[in-house]
């Protein structure tokens, strides 16, 4: 090799110049050993390789993988269709690769070539099949790390199993739902491309993402809350089996965003007042009639759980500062939580509740609560929950002072709350919901 040569190869080297680059000196093309510092998933394909004998995988000899780097960027470059972004998957190295053809003593740029290749695979079909970015639009998820392990196994078993490109094409697109509601979403993103228009655009990525991501975990049972809509879907496997309105948070006091379980459904509730409402609405209406804890059929409870009598506290010394008490609600049809509480596992405090102001469902414009989420059928909800033993002329009686009865669930139902600003309806049309919390960026 001449001295040229030798000289180009250790300045490329030095200035860390991509592979996806090439080089002519006196009449060779170098190439250039693409950097694997930068892989997406490093991990996973260290364990993709050691699962397969560390061997190539994109670029061997074999005649059926030949087509395998042409049919991977192939899905990349069409990935665009279902709200995902080209260039986070090493675009531009795919395609300076995808047609390369690497001799047996360039095995270091076969290999690093290989890897950029398996981490492009690995990071297009986690985002396919799981959702991209979930975790930026929700505040709070123990719901995926449960699947985590079996998640990645089935997409590296499957990636390691497509030995020729048709068969990797096929796999990618077995990841996507196969839902009649998904395809119709893909149509109108589709269509808002074309068009070009930046916001329906921005609105339906984060749709298909957040469709993605709930139905692949291929729940028995599912309660999903679209706070945009402010809508509630309960599933059964796929099929939405009640649908309903729901009132969310007003947008100083916000629903949070999360992936959790009802665990518990509890009849005849108190509502424990949280301190907030407690100390910045309620104490200053109280200081000055303490008979506003009557008309609101209140109870005052101090620290060890005992109903204490308000018209014999000294208000004058008590203040947001010093409230060695706590609000709560009396049982029964007037209570603000209704007959039906759905507790739920967020670290938020937030769970699901009938209420005592139905007339809030007429409303267009949901956004009404400190966070909570009231629904419009807790009955019809909790009888599924419960699988039918809902005793609901128990509830209906609308008993007073009826102390409340917590019921457990046998197997605890993931409870998302998304914040979606696009949907498809019951008629199967596109529907555009205002940002009302300011939250697409």
């Amino acid at each position: 090799m001449s001295k040229k040569i030798i000289v180009a190869l250790v300045f490329l080297w030095v200035a860390k110049i991509s592979f996806s680059q090439k080089v002519v000196v006196s009449g060779y093309q170098i190439p250039i050993v693409p950097s694997t510092e930068k892989l997406i998933y490093p991990l996973l394909a260290a364990k993709f390789y050691q699962q397969n004998n560390q061997q190539l995988f994109w670029f061997t000899a074999d005649t059926g993988s030949a087509t395998l780097p042409q049919s991977l960027k192939t899905a990349i470059d069409s990935c665009i269709n279902i709200g995902l972004d080209k260039e986070k998957y090493h675009y531009n190295e795919i395609v300076a690769a995808s047609a390369a053809k690497f001799a047996l003593e360039d095995s270091t740029t076969a290999m690093n070539n290989d890897k950029i290749f398996t981490d492009a695979a690995i990071a297009l079909c986690k985002d396919i099949y799981q959702g991209k970015n979930i975790s930026s639009w929700i505040n709070y998820d123990e719901v995926s790390c449960k699947y985590t392990d079996a998640d990645n196994e089935y997409l590296l078993k499957n990636i390691a199993a497509a030995k020729s490109g048709n068969a990797l094409t096929q796999f990618i697109l077995l990841l996507e739902p196969a839902e009649k509601v998904y395809t119709l979403l893909k149509q109108e993103l589709k269509t808002q491309l074309q068009k070009k228009a930046t916001l329906p655009i921005k609105q339906l990525t984060a749709t298909l993402n957040y469709f993605r991501w709930i139905h692949h975990f291929k729940f028995d049972q599912c309660i999903v809350v679209n706070i945009a809509s402010a809508t509630l879907r309960y599933y059964q496997k796929d099929s939405i089996k009640l649908q309903m309105k729901v009132v969310v948070g007003k947008p100083s006091t916000k629903t949070p965003r999360f992936a959790a379980y009802c665990n518990q459904v509890i009849l005849y509730p108190y509502w424990n007042v949280p301190t907030s409402i407690a100390l910045n609405e309620l104490l200053p209406k109280i200081k000055r009639h303490p008979a506003v804890i009557d008309d609101m059929n209140m109870q005052l409870v101090d620290g060890n759980g005992k109903v204490i009598n308000h018209y014999a506290v000294n208000w004058k010394a008590i203040s947001r500062n010093y409230f060695p008490y706590r609000l709560r609600q009396s049982t029964g049809c007037d209570n603000s939580l209704g007959v039906i509480k759905f507790n739920v596992t967020d670290p938020y405090s937030v769970y699901l509740h009938d209420t005592n102001n139905k007339t809030a469902f007429l409303s267009g414009y949901r956004y009404y609560s400190h966070g909570c989420i009231r629904v419009e059928e807790p009955i019809e909800l909790g009888n599924l929950l419960l699988s039918n033993r809902l005793d609901i002329n128990f509830l209906k009686a609308c008993y007073k002072e009826q102390k409340p009865i917590p019921i457990d669930l046998l197997t605890p139902v993931p409870v998302i709350v998304i914040y979606s600003l696009a949907e498809i309806d019951k008629a199967d049309k596109i529907r555009y919901y205002k940002d009302v919390y300011s939250l697409l960026k």
